[in-house]
Parts: C-alpha cells; sequence; structure tokens
C-alpha cells in the first residue's frame, strides 16, 4: 500500500486542523502517527481525547507506559515501539520500555503483572481467564485499572493498526 500523506496546516483537511493546532500547543511539533491520523479528523480526535482521558487515569505514569508499550509490542507496531525521545522518559521509563522492546521481565513485580495482563489481553482480544483477571487484581490493582487498562489498549490499537496500513513512517526525532 502507497504510505499515506503527513499532513501539515495546509494539506490537512480543514475538520483536522483545528485538532492538530490544538495538539500542536500542548506538544510542540506533531509526530508522524497524528498527521497520518489528519487524514480522518474523526480518527484524529479520537486519538486525542483517549489519550487526554487516559493522561488523568488512575495508573501512574510508568503504568500507562508500561500498558502501552506492551500492547504496541504484542501488535508488532514498528511505529508504537520505536524509543520517542519526545516523551521525556525518566530512568525508570527508559529501563521498563527497554525491556519490554526487547522481550526481557521486568523488575518490579507490580509491573510485570501489568504486562503480563496487558499482553494477554491484547493477545486474547479481550477473552482474558478469569485466573489472569484474579492474579492482576491480587497484584494490588483494581477494577477501574483494569478498565482503564482496556482503555490504552483501545488507544494503542487504533494507533496500532493505523500505522500498519498507513506505514507510518518513524519520526525524525525517534533515534
Amino acid at each position: 500500500m502507497m504510505p499515506f500523506e503527513l499532513h501539515d496546516m495546509q494539506t490537512a483537511p480543514h475538520s483536522s486542523r483545528a485538532i492538530m493546532a490544538d495538539m500542536q500547543s500542548h506538544g510542540g511539533e506533531l509526530p508522524n502517527l497524528l498527521r497520518t491520523l489528519a487524514e480522518s479528523p474523526v480518527a484524529l480526535d479520537a486519538y486525542r481525547q483517549l489519550a487526554t482521558l487516559l493522561s488523568r487515569s488512575s495508573l501512574t505514569s510508568i503504568e500507562q507506559q508500561v500498558v502501552y508499550v506492551t500492547a504496541a509490542h504484542t501488535n508488532q507496531c514498528h511505529y508504537c515501539t520505536a524509543p520517542n525521545p519526545m516523551l521525556g522518559e525518566d530512568d525508570q521509563a527508559v529501563e521498563v520500555t527497554t525491556a519490554i522492546r526487547h522481550g526481557q521481565r521486568l523488575v518490579d513485580v507490580r509491573l510485570q503483572a501489568l504486562r503480563r495482563f496487558t499482553a494477554t489481553m491484547t493477545e486474547h482480544r479481550g477473552w482474558v481467564p478469569e485466573a489472569d483477571v484474579e492474579s492482576f487484581l491480587r497484584a494490588g490493582f483494581t477494577r477501574e485499572n483494569l478498565l482503564e487498562v482496556i482503555t490504552g489498549i483501545a488507544l494503542v490499537t487504533l494507533s496500532s493498526y493505523a500505522n500498519h496500513v498507513t506505514a507510518t513512517p518513524l519520526d525524525h526525532f525517534a533515534p
């Protein structure tokens, strides 16, 4: 398939421009994923809204990263699993996301439980065995956390599937 256009403010559909401007005002340069999603104002806004909602979730920022990188790795998304210096990851986040990208076990038992649950949820498309749900809850997570993991997987699934179909190139700022 031919790669999709990487839109900017001049080439994006009119309805995407306000969304792009809003996203730029919060984060500077738009990543290629968002420039590709701009082809559809609905897809771009869905991504923005889910990301905004998840930023206020009960999961910590490191837990959110575990969900995102694990789901992306499970979905085999080249774009989503590329290291991204724009995230401003601290040392723990770099260590954790690098381990996930390389298929290594996480040292933190709680984060490993989150990783395992996220991978199982993604692989089984939501049909997670009850024992896995119980194990996740025993690791100290809540039912609220469980539903937010599913929401995080939804965001990553949107980006992964879009990246698969559109052949989104890595950003120039990705190492």
